[in-house]
């Protein structure tokens, strides 16, 4: 696990650490409240916060406090309190203020540990809770409720002349691939087009049954064409084999860049009946909406139309 230790004191903190770095977690100590907050923030993968609440230069029930804010907005956290004072008072107002356990100073080794063990099953199954609630099962890309999350919190960050592109690409003619072959068949063609398409970035979700969406970033409106017609050629080319048959299938695909004032609905929405015409027009093909071009971008790439 990674581990922020937050104490004060330095002999302190030179203890707790040795005692951790000896069950070879990676401890990430501070002396200092106020640094320690700083790090926490910019650091997206700690596990566990160890925060004394006699911090001179920053209050420990606020970095509790703060700590639990954002593994609610982030991603799980586990926060102990250690404190000197015995009273429950300190117990009450640490585990109120976002703790999820209190130790008294000085540590003892063997109860340190202990709670550690079972910080790390709560972490553990918090993480398994995340990756359920926010996956897609069959594909493991982000099920449509993350993917318009995460869109929306790219979205909210963006300037009128950011370059981010939706693009939006269903399978042609998959029911026929259910009918024909089965359904564990259709799965295992939805698999392999989740793979084909996480090769080419980050942000990439299921939207439901055969339709997918990705953001691409920092990208061109013909940049984001050329990604999704480089999807598309290889989804055709790639022969799949379920049941001990061969499968190919092929790919229509919108493309909308992002314009001022949109939100996460209308940008997709743009993308989405772009896709449409590419239905419209004989299916497997990139068909591009220009409402979000500038008057320089270049031509789209082959087997793709404007709208």
């Amino acid at each position: 696990m990674k581990i922020v230790l937050v104490e004060d004191n330095y002999e302190d903190c030179k203890a707790v650490r040795t005692i951790l770095e000896q069950r070879r977690e990676t401890v990430f100590a501070f002396t200092n409240g106020d640094e320690a907050w700083s790090f926490v923030q910019q650091t997206a993968d700690i596990d566990v916060v160890i925060v004394s609440l006699n911090l001179k230069d920053n209050s420990g029930l606020e970095i509790c406090w703060n700590c639990r804010i954002l593994a609610t907005a982030r991603k799980p956290m586990y926060v102990v309190a250690i404190s000197e004072q015995t009273n429950a008072h300190i117990l009450v107002e640490a585990l109120d203020s976002g703790a999820d356990d209190f130790l008294h100073k000085p540590l003892q080794e063997e109860i340190l540990l202990a709670r550690l063990r079972v910080a790390e099953r709560v972490v553990m199954l918090q993480k398994q809770l995340v990756q359920l609630a926010n996956h897609d099962s069959l594909t493991n890309l982000y099920n449509r409720r993350a993917f318009l999350e995460k869109t929306h919190a790219l979205i909210e960050r963006q300037d009128p002349d950011s370059a981010v592109s939706a693009i939006m690409f269903d399978l042609d003619h998959f029911k026929s691939v259910n009918d024909r072959f089965g359904h564990d068949a259709g799965d295992e063609v939805i698999r392999t087009v989740a793979k084909i398409a996480s090769a080419e970035g980050d942000l990439i979700g299921r939207l439901g049954g055969e339709e997918f969406a990705l953001i691409s970033e920092s990208q061109s409106l013909y940049s984001a064409a050329c990604l999704a017609n480089r999807i598309r050629e290889a989804i055709e080319k790639t022969a799949i084999m379920a049941g001990g048959k061969l499968i190919r299938i092929t790919s229509s695909f919108g493309v909308a860049r992002y314009c001022a004032g949109d939100d996460v609905d209308s940008l997709l929405k743009r993308a989405d009946m772009a896709l449409y015409r590419s239905k419209g027009n004989g299916r497997n093909m990139v068909t591009v909406d220009r409402s979000g071009a500038s008057q320089n971008e270049q031509p789209a790439p082959r087997r793709t139309k404007h709208a």
